[in-house]
């Protein structure tokens, strides 16, 4: 009995199981929240709260985005400037060169903000911008683009940073074709500031993919963390404030210093600077709503006047005339998109960009202008033998009139050989060859190919042998082969049983007739003719004339003598 009651009193009731079951709630969320904070930066930027590397992630200063050291540019170049960015581009205000008209941004603007946010405002308009409609408005020389320290705050890891910096520079781009687009390195953090190895782990991740992303994309990149940072990877102490790594009056002369004698001065191809509003603080006053007047429309037309092209205008893709009524102040970009072999010159009234932005203010009556890039060659489809070379050149001509043809690609049955205007084509065993010539001249594709045939080289054979001959007599034969493999073989009909081989062969005819000479090598055969004589008859030898013998009539004068 007393054993029962000890069991119920040790149990838990249901309000102390509720009590339990809330306590390891809390204490889980408290794991969750030390893992967000500081293991899950370490993972995601390679950074600890004190373990950061300076040379982990290093800008390519050797890629041709990267703006190099000039002579000072000087005020007009900043005149000419308009700084987009967060709190350290709101900070440039503090030096006199910087007003208004010449930032656009606020503090807290992320990357993705850029392209959403609508805090640009101007004089006497109620109404709000966002950045790329205001850099449309305001048409500057160029843009330096200074964004990133929120999203290395918020924790956004490299990849998604680098894909929404592409969209908001695309989106400028698109709004403003005309104006030169930099980016500048996010600004470097306070060491003593909280976080501060995460965080400048992170920029440094940032800013490695931000040259690379100018280089492939056609940006300049303006490196000037290497003029904020001290010799530990953090920012100078005496440039960003330790509280809020906003640059200081200091960091922002040092930053001004380094961008007009690092500076991009290139050719101005802004067709116009006119009607450029004036910047404010906040957007003007609505007055008293009142009818509204009939908005002034201006009439646009677009066309194609030479060449082969189209336009595309919003939803109107691929079209050779636009036509339609603008209101007053509206922004209309047109694009023009050359045909296959062709190339975009420029617009009538002298643009030379295929993509306008214009703000319309008046009728506009413009066309694209086309050329044809044609590729051509002065060889055709052709037979060879091995051992010969074959020189090809290119010509290159826009709407007729012969240009540079360096840039022709070659390339021998898929592989690449050489880039120039001629090339020389030497094969090295005989078999059928496609040569392809390729030129992406101002954009337009054209290519020409060609098939080669080599052939092995011809064997030849020449014989030397006697035109007559004697029966019974011998002969020297000889022949010259070219291109030929192996051993001659000689052989005569009128003489089967003969055969030889060689160069230089002995041959006995011992009838008297015609006889056909061939030698083969290679498959070939030459043949040449001997016409042999009967060898001469020998004269008889003539018989000695008998000695008459008189020795009888001696001996028969003797007697009768007697």
């Amino acid at each position: 009995m007393s054993r029962s009651n000890s069991k119920k009193r040790a149990s838990f009731s249901p309000t102390q199981r509720k009590a339990c079951l809330v306590l390891v709630g809390c204490v889980a969320a408290v794991i969750v929240s030390f893992v967000a904070s500081w293991v899950l930066p370490g993972v995601l930027f390679g950074g600890g709260t004190g373990d950061y590397d300076a040379d982990a992630y290093p800008v390519d200063t050797t890629l041709g985005a990267i703006l190099t050291e000039t002579s000072d540019a000087g005020s007009e170049y900043i005149g000419s400037t308009v700084f987009i960015g967060d709190e350290n581009t709101v900070a440039l205000t503090s030096a006199s060169e910087i007003t208004i008209d010449r930032y656009v941004g606020q503090a807290g603007l992320s990357i993705s903000d850029l392209i959403r946010e609508s805090c640009v405002y101007f004089e006497d308009d109620a109404s709000s911008y966002t950045i790329p409609q205001a850099i449309a408005m305001m048409k500057p020389r160029r843009v330096i683009v200074t964004l990133g320290g929120v999203d290395a705050a918020d924790g956004v890891v490299v990849d998604s940073f680098i894909q929404n910096y592409r969209q908001a520079l695309n989106a400028v781009k698109t709004a403003y074709g005309y104006c030169d687009i930099i980016v500048n390195a996010v600004p470097p953090v306070n060491e003593e500031s909280e976080n501060a190895a995460q965080l400048q782990t992170a920029i440094d991740q940032y800013n490695q993919k931000l040259a690379e992303l100018c280089e492939s994309d056609g940006y300049k990149f303006l490196n000037s963390a290497e003029t904020l940072k001290a010799s530990n990877g953090f920012a100078q102490s005496t440039y960003v404030s330790a509280s809020n790594n906003v640059l200081s009056n200091s960091g922002v002369n040092a930053l001004l210093q380094y961008v007009r004698t690092h500076a991009y001065d290139a050719e101005d191809r802004r067709p116009d600077t006119n009607d450029i509003p004036r910047r404010a603080e906040q957007p003007a006053q609505e007055t008293p709503a009142t009818p509204s007047p009939t908005p002034l429309m201006h009439t646009v037309s677009y066309g194609v006047q030479s060449g082969s092209g189209t336009l595309t205008y919003d939803d109107q893709q691929n079209v050779t005339t636009l036509r339609f009524e603008v209101a007053d102040g509206e922004t209309v970009t047109v694009t023009a998109k050359p045909d296959s072999g062709y190339t975009f010159v420029s617009w009538s009234d002298g643009i030379r960009e295929a993509t306008r932005v214009e703000r319309v203010t008046g009728d506009i009556s413009v066309s694209a202008i086309f050329a044809r890039i044609a590729l051509t060659l002065d060889k055709g489809n052709t037979t060879m033998t091995l051992g010969e070379s074959l020189t090809i050149n290119a010509d290159v001509t826009v709407d007729g009139q012969t240009d540079d043809n360096s840039g022709v690609v070659w390339s021998v049955n898929g592989e690449t050989k050489a880039t120039a205007g001629s090339f020389t084509f030497t094969p090295e065993e005989a078999g059928t060859y496609t040569i392809l010539a390729t030129s992406d001249f101002d954009g337009a594709h054209n290519e020409v190919s060609l098939t080669v045939t080599v052939q092995e080289p011809q064997t030849s054979v020449t014989l030397t042998v006697p035109r007559t001959m004697q029966a019974g007599s011998a002969a020297t034969l000889t022949v010259t082969v070219e291109n030929g493999q192996g051993e001659t073989t000689w052989a005569c009909p009128q003489m089967p049983d003969w055969s030889a081989t060689g160069n230089t062969v002995s041959f006995t005819p011992t009838q008297p007739g015609r006889y056909y000479i061939q030698a083969t090598n290679n498959g070939v055969t030459a043949e040449n003719v001997i016409e042999v004589s009967a060898a001469p008859t020998p004269s008889p030898t003539p018989s000695p004339t008998p000695t008459p013998d008189n020795s009888g009539d001696q001996d028969r004068g003797e007697g009768d003598r007697d």
